[in-house]
């Protein structure tokens, strides 16, 4: 690039543009090229404090691979679109800058070696052994296109707000009186009887005339009309398929290796373990060399002494680098050493170091028995995806006018399938693919009588269609329905007189007949629930549950109602008593639970008032 500008900097625009910038230097000096009007790229303004376009970007791009990470492929793809995501993650970033603003205004702030530590003890930056790992440190915080100095203010915003929260969160408080009230709701007990009127035992007992069926067929034509169905054959081909059928001979795999080895390049990587020593301290780094010289583990050495708090824990352990996760002057040191070896005290900016080469890699180049099963899948795959890319056009040219594609799949050698009938939303496996049904209920192929375009489901896997069969929306024949209908009728007929039944029950109870009676008259069974609790778990738990939906008797007189169970039984639910909860009830362990869940919530409450006082005191403006 900078070859590019030299060769073309002799033109009178470059001259122009060259005066420009030496104009810009003089006047303003170097700083004016980085130092540039923010507002160009200000999204929001909070308090004087700006919210960038890039913050935006990196937030929508975070919040993506979440979405990503938690719902994989199912997530539609509107939902990952930068314009979906846009507001609600400006309104996020304006919330957290409110938070972190209040947060710095308080007092609170974050210590470099607790930031180090949190770091450091981020499981996604240790590698296999669970020991931090330089590298992958440096390559996730590329990927989110942070530096360690951008991460750093990231994530002591976001500790400080923690901080904050939980301090708000801990003043929060029950009175007394409110528990009472809460343990007198929590664990209340109710008494209760109620009668169950089968709907099954109601059904049996009635019957349904050809008339009605008729009817009520004629009324719900709707309810019985089939979607329209196709079937097609298709032509899958992939590269998958065709992989199976290539043959790699021993000669191929030897040559590949072969060449493998004359194009092998070391790529040598080196583990690393160092013991750091801030600042001047030559007593300290005397010390460190006595105990080496003196045979003690380096390991056990950098946990007692090293001020690096990223490692000290692992035992000075800094992963692996490649020659360019290091400073200079470190890597050099480094590459000096064999395995095990430590090195003499090297400085860089950080402090001194004293390095170990604990292991290294890449220098050698694998075996033939190493690289043989990815050789045969390598070539096989070469092989498989010339194949697909010749057959691909000859598949587009053979089934644009095919008759059929048993022709097609014959000329190519490959299988031709059918779906048999199938409706637009209830296809299965590759007929629920949205692209194929698409294709399948086009005019194109339904209609026309065409084989469909190739319809590439990703870049090695294609497939055409064409039309076999197909079968239009229609009403079903009584006949294949008449029996859903007399179920239908009979559910509505029992139902209407379990609750005919039960309203007259109701009406003898309240008349001052006593529940056994009213049980025998009834035919049912009497069933009674003593002290009832909200968290029952026995058969009965649906009437229980309703009973503690109904009122509360008054003078002495229970209360009455009925509930339908989702089995459609009927019940008819006599609420007789209910008896306050009391905190003598509870045990200590429930009461301190209870206690510090209520806290919590309260505390949360409090924290998202504070919140809304915050915004809503703000000085912010937006794009």
């Amino acid at each position: 690039m900078l070859q590019h500008l030299r060769d073309n900097s002799r033109g009178v625009i470059s001259f122009i543009l060259i005066g420009f910038l030496v104009i810009i230097f003089a006047l303003t000096g170097v700083e004016a090229l980085f130092n540039w009007d923010t507002s160009a790229n200000q999204t929001a303004k909070v308090n004087g404090e700006v919210v960038t376009e890039m913050d935006v970007a990196r937030a929508i791009s975070m919040q993506k691979q979440q979405m990503l990470n938690t719902y994989g492929d199912q997530i539609p793809a509107e939902f990952l679109s930068d314009e979906y995501l846009r507001k609600p993650v400006i309104e996020n970033l304006v919330q957290r800058m409110v938070l972190s603003q209040a947060a710095e205004s308080a007092g609170l702030t974050m210590g470099a070696s607790y930031l180090s530590e949190q770091i450091a003890n981020a499981p996604q930056f240790k590698n296999e052994s669970g020991l931090f790992d330089n590298v992958r440190y440096q390559q996730v915080l590329r990927n989110m296109g942070y530096t360690h100095s951008t991460y750093s203010k990231i994530l002591a915003d976001e500790l400080m707000i923690n901080q904050l929260q939980a301090g708000i969160g801990a003043t929060a408080f029950i009175t007394s009186e409110q528990l009472d009230d809460i343990f007198a709701l929590s664990f209340q007990t109710r008494d209760l009887s109620y009668l169950l009127l089968s709907a099954s035992k109601e059904r049996e007992s009635l019957t349904v005339d050809q008339t009605e069926i008729q009817t009520y067929y004629e009324a719900n034509q709707q309810a019985f009309t089939s979607e329209d169905q196709v079937a097609v054959d298709y032509i899958n081909l992939s590269v998958a398929d065709l992989m199976k059928s290539v043959v790699i001979t021993d000669e191929q795999l030897r040559k590949q290796y072969e060449q493998n080895l004359s194009n092998f390049v070391a790529a040598t990587e080196r583990q690393a373990a160092h013991i750091l020593v801030e600042g001047e301290n030559p007593e300290k780094l005397k010390a460190i060399n006595e105990k080496l010289a003196a045979g003690e583990d380096f390991a056990a050495i950098a946990k007692e002494l090293s001020d690096d708090l990223g490692s000290k824990d692992q035992g000075g352990d800094l992963g692996f680098t490649k020659g360019d996760a290091f400073p200079e002057e470190f890597e050099t040191a480094l590459a000096k050493l064999k395995v095990g070896e430590i090195s003499p005290a090297v400085k860089t900016d950080a402090g001194i170091h004293i390095i170990k080469l604990l292991a290294e890699k890449g220098s050698e180049p694998p075996s033939y028995e190493e690289q043989k099963a990815s050789i045969e899948e390598q070539l096989k795959r070469a092989e498989a995806e010339n194949i697909f890319v010749a057959q691909l056009e000859r598949l587009r040219d053979l089934s644009y006018n095919a008759e059929n594609l048993n022709e097609v799949s014959q000329e190519l050698g490959l299988k031709v399938e059918n779906s048999g009938l199938f409706e637009r939303n209830k296809g299965k496996g590759l007929f629920a693919n949205t692209d194929i049904i698409e294709a399948a209920f086009s005019s194109e192929v339904l209609q026309e009588g065409n084989s469909s375009d190739v319809i590439e489901l990703d870049t090695s896997n294609v497939i055409v269609l064409k039309k076999t069969d197909y079968k239009p929306s229609q009403v079903k024949p009584l006949s294949e329905v008449e029996a859903q209908i007399v179920n239908l009728l009979k559910e509505q007929k029992a139902k209407v007189a379990l609750d005919k039944q039960a309203i007259e029950l109701i009406a003898l109870l309240k008349s001052g007949e006593s529940l056994l009676d009213v049980s025998k008259k009834a035919g049912v069974e009497l069933r009674q629930v003593k002290a009832a609790a909200r968290s029952t778990a026995e058969d009965n738990a649906e009437i229980v549950s309703h009973a503690f939906s109904m009122p509360k008797p008054v003078n002495n007189s229970p209360s009455f109602d009925t509930l339908t169970t989702s089995t459609g039984d009927v019940a008819v639910v006599v609420l007789e008593t209910v008896v306050a909860g009391t905190q003598e009830k509870v045990t200590p362990e429930q009461k301190t639970a209870i206690v510090s869940q209520l806290a919590a919530i309260y505390g949360k409450n409090d924290f998202s008032s504070y919140q809304k006082f915050l915004k809503d005191s703000a000085d912010i403006s937006q794009k």
